[in-house]
């Protein structure tokens, strides 16, 4: 119960990425900065980054096989919505380019939650995180 806005946050987020990777392209068609420093990339990378962040929270128990599991999930979930952008045939193209970059911003995500986990005391007192054990 304690978790309930955190697993509602992600389950909105994992929506929103499918709602927005899913759209037929023509609503983006007006801001064109493609080339941009590889803006989509980059969107991909924090959508997938933010991803995982919000399932990690969810969890009771944050431990190095849960963290895996997160992991699998976003980088199959990823993949998943590329392959349904080519299959539903809405004008949208299957990139590999962005399944690397949904894939980095999930191994970022969980190397942040790592770091964070570890290492800062005031995120440790009001975040779920495991104390000990690791």
């Amino acid at each position: 119960m304690k978790l309930i806005r955190a697993r509602i946050l992600a389950i909105v987020w994992s929506a929103f990425i499918a709602s927005s990777c899913l759209l037929p392209p023509s609503p983006f068609k007006p801001f064109t900065f493609h080339n941009l420093l590889g803006l989509d990339k980059f969107i991909h990378l924090v959508l997938y980054f933010v991803f995982v962040q919000l399932w990690i929270l969810n969890l009771e128990k944050i431990n190095r096989k849960n963290k895996l599991v997160i992991l699998l999930i976003g980088i199959i979930y990823g993949i998943f919505i590329e392959v349904m952008q080519s299959a539903m045939n809405i004008g949208r193209s299957y990139e590999i380019d962005d399944m690397i970059a949904n894939t980095l911003g999930c191994i970022l995500g969980i190397v942040f939650m790592t770091i964070t986990q570890n290492s800062l005391a005031l995120i440790k007192k009001y975040l779920p995180f495991q104390q000990k054990g690791n």
